[in-house]
């Protein structure tokens, strides 16, 4: 859709080029190729360029975004990078356990994320669909994605693939909101979602099934084996679906350069697999794991008619190892290597077509951490990495001749942190320098405080910095592209309060982030410039409690993502979300619902690209469970239970009603 925009700016310039004008009407294709060839990433015109970024296609499902009271004592080491009690993690963190997973029945993590304060999704027609997300009002390039602490980002676009993951072989999940680039580097301005997988706690074995709307067939099996410190585990699962047509036919206007789109079903078939290791070296301990996710999915194109089918075939990748241990009485450190690939070619029925491509991403990092307590309350750390990162597509060929051409970067860094207690003050400082072979180099930080007022509330206070590098596809886009392009900067400041006692939690923070530098299409140059600026700026309220056995939470999230030039809220953001839950176990029966609504946002429309506005909607669902016997347990869920008729991209299909059952056995 950034393309698409690009193409109309060039066209009032007068290219009317043939080659633009199949960019122009190939856009709104699902495939990720048409996600990093065609959206030049900002390539807009300077007065829309914010309003137009990150239009790489959303859905945003909503529904219940929970606090859990009942993870208190949960570790989590994301918001610091070292092991600390969740409660006295000072940037706003949410843990999503796996008993969260399947409580809610979640079949991938688009849907699971969506039900959380602070973050909104869009995606273009069903599961498995090109899916990005936005923490805070950030673009999907600014948020970090991470799979056993490997980065999942491509420099291709800068934004991780979510539509081909699936949630089977996933143990927990860890959201940092806000910037974190002084831990993570690249891409950490709207926070960080970090995905772990199953590590197996104990030994035994599972199997699911279920079926339901939108011939939606699925099936897991896992296993894990744990004795004496030695952990093993092994995840395989298959999800298949064909609901509906990506693109809603009847919405658009046939062209020269856009006879139409195919009404006929779309869906997506996913193959996943995941293993896991870890055990004593000595007084070491070390470990691997291994993901992978192959998906075939369909999408639509307006620019090779009603009659043309289209396939994208992509397959997720990452592995990681580590070796940690203790060096004396005080000082700890881990070495870890790691590799992430992410490979997608699209195929259309005609072989002539522009929709035709393909691309290539991997990162490959190594990291050695110290841990050393200063003191009994005070924790410094010092890290050095190195990231390789190397991209090849078809849409760098400078001759149009659809050869893979590559380009490479690597990336030296290295961090350093403390974190202290004393009485009822607790601080957390970071700094970190990042040094480019191709973009130069950018310093962060970040410092945090808090205070406890009483014992179960405390007040917090951040301010930080953070950045994001160029992806290839400002750097090297035939055309459009800038070599002298440099890292897009971004400041925030943050305060909030978190009351926690018993079963009941209460969360509120409110923030705000002013981004300078952002990467956009110049039409005074005709390349991509560091020119624009946008500010966010919000208030998220959460709070959950147990009330006479019923787990209740709910969330509001109110934000103003905008052009700091112009005035005009992003594309896709809403001016406010609202969700909330319910959950209750009856004997053998669990029963639950959840409820979210969505303000109005903006998007561009499918055939002229001009601002139109997406009207508010409601969402409901409900699920049930009947533990049969200790192991064995029926399910049932119906989402979208009023069988609203809404739109969150426009011009494309959204899940009508739909009933799902499902069986589980634990053995």
């Amino acid at each position: 859709m950034r393309a698409a925009s690009a193409v109309q700016s060039n066209r009032r310039r007068g290219l009317g080029s043939r080659f633009l004008a199949q960019i122009r009407t190939t856009t709104p294709a699902v495939g990720r190729h048409s996600r990093e060839v065609f959206m030049f990433l900002h390539f807009v015109p300077r007065r829309r360029a914010l309003a137009s970024a990150s239009l790489s296609v959303f859905v945003f499902g909503a529904a219940s975004a929970q606090v859990q009271p009942q993870q208190l004592e949960t570790v989590v080491v994301t918001a610091a990078r070292t092991e600390q009690r969740l409660r006295d993690a000072l940037p706003s963190v949410t843990v999503i356990q796996r008993s969260e997973i399947e409580q809610r029945q979640a079949t991938d993590l688009v849907e699971l994320l969506a039900r959380h304060a602070g973050i909104e999704f869009a995606r273009a027609g069903g599961a498995g669909g090109q899916a990005s997300l936005f923490v805070r009002g950030a673009n999907s390039s600014q948020v970090l994605v991470l799979v056993d602490g490997v980065r999942l980002n491509t420099a291709v676009g800068g934004a991780a693939a979510l539509g081909g993951i699936t949630l089977d072989a996933v143990e927990r999940i860890e959201i940092v909101r806000g910037n974190l680039s002084s831990l993570y580097g690249s891409e950490a301005i709207g926070g960080v979602v970090q995905i772990f997988t199953r590590g197996g706690a104990r030994t035994g074995a599972a199997l699911d099934a279920e079926a339901g709307g939108g011939r939606t067939r699925a099936a897991s099996a896992s296993a894990s084996w744990a004795e004496a410190g030695t952990r093993l585990s092994a995840t395989v699962g298959t999800r298949r679906s064909r609901p509906f047509s990506a693109i809603d036919t009847a919405q658009v206007v046939p062209g020269p350069f856009a006879p139409g789109a195919n009404p006929d079903l779309d869906g997506t078939r996913n193959r996943s697999a995941a293993l896991r290791a870890s055990g004593s070296l000595g007084a070491a301990e070390v470990g691997a794991s291994a993901w992978t996710s192959r998906s075939d999915t369909d999408f639509d194109s307006t620019a090779d008619g009603p009659a043309a089918t289209h396939v994208e075939r992509s397959e997720l990748t990452a592995w990681q190892a580590y070796l940690r241990g203790a060096l004396g009485d005080r000082w700890s450190a881990r070495l870890a290597a790691g590799e992430s690939r992410d490979e997608s070619r699209n195929t259309a029925s005609d072989p002539f077509s522009f929709n035709n491509g393909e691309f290539r991403a991997r990162n490959r990092q190594f990291a050695w951490q110290n841990d050393v307590a200063v003191a009994d309350a005070v924790t410094a750390s010092l890290a050095f990495e190195y990231l390789e990162q190397r991209g090849a597509s078809t849409a760098y060929d400078p001759t149009f001749a659809s050869v893979l051409t590559a380009f490479e970067r690597r990336v030296a860094s290295g961090w350093f942190g403390v974190n202290a207690a004393a009485g009822a003050q607790r601080v957390q400082v970071n700094v970190r320098h990042d040094d480019y072979s191709d973009v130069g180099s950018a310093t962060t930080g970040l410092v945090a405080y808090g205070y406890a007022l009483t014992p179960a509330l405390r007040a917090t206070l951040q301010v930080s910095t953070a950045f994001r590098a160029p992806s290839f596809n400002d750097l090297h886009f035939p055309l459009f592209g800038n070599a002298d392009l440099w890292p897009e900067k971004a400041r925030s400041v943050e305060a909030g309060l978190r009351y926690a006692t018993g079963s009941t939690e209460l969360r509120a923070a409110l923030y705000r982030t002013r981004t300078r530098d952002l990467i956009v299409f110049s039409t005074v140059s005709s390349r991509a410039e560091n020119i624009a600026r946008a500010r966010s700026e919000g208030l998220e309220l959460a709070a959950a409690t147990v009330w006479r056995g019923v787990r209740l939470d709910a969330n509001a999230s109110l934000s103003r993502p905008v052009d700091a030039d112009t005035g005009e809220r992003l594309l896709r953001r809403a001016p406010y979300t609202l969700n909330a839950g319910a959950y209750r176990d009856f004997g053998a029966w669990t029963l639950g619902a959840e409820v979210g609504r969505v303000g109005a946002r903006y998007d561009a429309d499918i055939n002229t690209f001009a601002r139109t506005r997406l009207a508010p909607y409601t969402l409901a669902r409900a699920t049930a469970a009947w533990r049969l016997t200790p192991a064995v347990k029926l399910k049932l869920r119906i989402e979208n239970l009023t069988d609203a008729d809404y739109e969150t991209v426009d011009g494309y299909n959204t899940q009508r009603r739909a009933a799902f059952a499902g069986v589980e056995i634990r053995l």
